[in-house]
This record gives structure tokens, sequence and C-alpha cells, in this order.
């Protein structure tokens, strides 16, 4: 299992946050996650199923993460770079296969990546308790009485997300130095919606922004449903969570924490 582990991943485990393996849109304050071994799937909002005598929460206008938009990550080796790479422009809705990237990116041995125009959305803690201080349950739905009914699964509600429309990319040599990158051929492979800009650093620092902003990393609480009661309880991030990718031998996953993939979410235990 080849894992990126640098600076940005650390500082963002260490605020709370999750890194999301496919960055997507549709992963927002107030989603639901149940666990049942190790499928760990997206449920939907917990305002679909709790009737409460409080309106739901509304989330925050988005606003500047501060500290993140900008920050680098460390230097990562082409093969797992790309791979990286391939799975965020994906979420931000460009279908460009290895093949082509390794063509653009023929040059670099090091890519080094930048979050880049970070907005944060979220609810407080407070304003969820307040809405899940009185209410109904709806047992009666399957999937609720599945998760919620059963001693053997965890329930999660997410309660912050960051979100980004734009991620830079900087190639470089083994030694580090800045390399060169073929953005016509990476416009020409990409799909229209999104486009490959030269940075400051010439040809070696690429932008690629896409037509909205996706979610890239998410805070959430374990809860526990109880006599008709909840129980909230911390769920601290991993600090060896991050964009994931298998190697090339196709080893077992090894880091534990949450990771969502693009058909379902997974749980990872060491």
């Amino acid at each position: 299992m080849a894992l990126c582990k640098d600076q940005v991943t650390k500082e963002l485990n260490e605020r709370g946050y999750n890194l999301v393996k496919l960055p997507r849109v549709g992963i927002e304050p107030m989603d639901v996650l149940g666990r049942d071994g190790e499928s760990l799937e997206k449920l939907g909002s917990i305002a679909e199923v709790w009737t409460s005598s409080v309106a739901p929460p509304s989330a925050s206008p988005a606003v500047p993460a501060a500290g993140i938009s900008g920050s680098k990550s460390s230097d990562v080796d082409i093969a797992i770079g790309l791979k990286l790479l391939s799975n965020a422009l994906a979420g931000l809705g460009a279908g460009i296969s290895l093949p082509s990237l390794t063509t653009a990116f023929k040059h670099a041995h090091k890519v080094q990546f930048t979050f880049e125009n970070v907005e944060s959305t979220s609810i407080t803690p407070f304003a969820l308790g307040k809405f899940l201080a009185q209410g109904t349950l709806d047992m009666s739905n399957p999937f609720v009485s599945k998760y919620f009914g059963n001693d053997e699964t965890q329930e999660y509600i997410i309660f912050d997300v960051l979100k980004s429309d734009s991620l830079s990319v900087t190639a470089k040599s083994d030694t580090g130095a800045s390399v060169d990158t073929d953005v016509g051929f990476l416009n020409g492979a990409m799909s229209a919606n999104l486009k490959a800009q030269v940075g400051a650093s010439e040809g070696s620092e690429i932008t690629f922004k896409g037509p909205v902003k996706v979610t890239f990393a998410f805070k959430l609480y374990e809860v526990v449903y109880a006599n008709g009661k909840w129980i909230p309880q911390g769920a601290a991030a991993d600090d060896d969570l991050s964009f994931l990718v298998d190697d090339e031998e196709g080893a077992s996953p090894a880091p534990r924490g949450v990771i969502i993939n693009a058909s379902r979410l997974l749980n990872l235990k060491m």
C-alpha cells in the first residue's frame, strides 16, 4: 500500500478532518454514514429520517478555510502522485487516463500538490444537538432499523466539510528541480469542463480548475441512538488517512481510518 504522508495531511488530521479518496460533490453536513463490518455507506441526511419540533439547521455560508488554501504537500513519487492526481481530477469532473497523465508528466520523477481556493461549510454541534434534542426516528425505514437498531453497527454524522474547485500540481525531477509539463496535451486529453493552466513556475506548475467545488475532507461525530436519545461521541481523524491508492502489487490496505471511495465507503483498521 502506497500512502501519501505529508505536512498538509498531518495538519488536516490534527484539525479533525478526514480526507476523501475521490473528491466529489454530494458530501455535505448532516449526512449520515453507517458502518457494518468493513463497509461504511453514505445513508443520506439525518433530516430525512428524524422528525423534530425544531427545523433542520442550515449549513453556514461557505467561508475561506484559513491556513489550508495554498498549503503544499511533500514531494510524492510520480507513480503514486499520478494515481492521486487521477482520483482528484475524476472528482473535479475530468476523465483522463493514467497513460495520458504519464505522457503529460513524462519528464517528472516527483509531484507536489497544493490545495487552492478552499472553503469550509459546516453546522455547529450546538445547532445539530438542538435539532436532535426532541423528535422521532423513523424506525420503520429498513435502513434506519438495520443501522440504528443494531449493536454491531456504527453511525456517524458529518458536520463540517472542506470544498475546492482547484488543484495545483508541480512537476519535479528526482533532485527536486522543477520540470516542464505538456499542458496542451493535458487540455486535449481532459473533458471540456476542466482546464489546465500554467502557474507561476511556468510549465512545471499546473493548476486544474473545475466547474463546481467538490468535497475533499470532512469532520464527523459518531452517534448512538438509545432509549429515544442521541449520544454523540468524538471521532478523531487518523494521522495515516489521506489520498489512498493501491501499490502495483495490489497489497492489502494497511492504514486505519475512514475513506470515501467512488462506489462505496470503507473503514480500514490496523
